[in-house]
């Protein structure tokens, strides 16, 4: 969305409602879901190498929220050449052009690569909910992490179908010995 928006840094800054951003929105929702429940779910941000500055600077703006606020960046990998599937040259260049950020299929290798995953064992908490900043509608629903509670769940996921406004971008892998 950010990108096809012209937004070049962090999605989650853009504005959305009577001046608010989706990161002033997710920050309004953790903090009602703090009170609610009388709990301390932190707020965990995953960037990429090309939004992690920004993000840094952005979430200052939050220091006297009740929330905990924690980043974490995703891997990167070079860019491959189609035709060859050899790293994009880079003519000696060591800048960013030549890799890219994998996306939300990174986010738990990503997680415990960054340490987090320990923090967050450490302090007992047991249960992740992901979604995309840009989806106000995915929301912690406590009926839900009941279910996964009472019915020992390891991992639940609401999927859609995809449409054709959804194809964009991708990684390309091998399967059964196919690109």
């Amino acid at each position: 969305l950010g990108t096809t928006m012209g937004c070049t840094g962090p999605k989650s800054v853009i504005e959305v409602r009577n001046g608010l951003t989706f990161l002033d929105l997710i920050v309004i929702q953790i903090e009602s879901l703090n009170v609610k429940y009388g709990c301390n779910v932190p707020l965990v941000l995953m960037n990429s190498f090309n939004t992690h500055d920004d993000t840094l600077k952005i979430v200052g703006k939050y220091t006297n929220s009740k929330i905990d606020i924690h980043t974490f960046n995703q891997s990167q990998y070079p860019r491959l050449v189609v035709e060859d599937f050899m790293p994009l040259p880079t003519k000696g260049q060591t800048g960013k052009d030549g890799w890219y950020p994998p996306g939300h299929g990174d986010v738990f290798p990503s997680l415990m690569n960054s340490g987090k995953l320990d923090v967050f064992l450490s302090q007992g908490k047991e249960y992740v909910f992901v979604a995309n900043s840009d989806n106000l509608g995915a929301i912690v629903d406590i009926k839900i992490l009941n279910h996964l509670i009472n019915n020992q769940n390891e991992y639940c996921m609401e999927v859609t179908p995809k449409t054709l406004a959804d194809v964009k971008g991708g990684t390309l892998i091998s399967y059964e010995g196919r690109v």
